[in-house]
């Protein structure tokens, strides 16, 4: 048997109880950063003012290119 003065003992326990409870509150709050759902940008509806394609795009922007032609358009509408 390992023999530890009373000291040495209630350190470790209250070593062992530390990390314990450091690894709990760790496990957590990495579970609860993994599943905080994602919100996304409402797509904007462009409309070619040279090809008249339509096309979404979901970033805030006033204006975007036109993945047919590469004309720069306002957007028409957001969703």
């Amino acid at each position: 048997m390992i023999t530890l003065p009373l000291p040495d003992a209630l350190t470790a326990i209250l070593i062992l109880h530390l990390s314990l409870v450091l690894l709990a509150t760790l496990y957590y709050a990495i579970r609860r950063y993994r599943w905080i759902p994602r919100r996304h940008a409402a797509p904007n509806v462009f409309r070619c003012s040279g090809c008249g394609h339509v096309y979404l795009d979901r970033r805030n922007l006033p204006m975007s290119e036109c993945d047919k032609c590469g004309t720069m358009n306002e957007s028409v509408k957001n969703l």
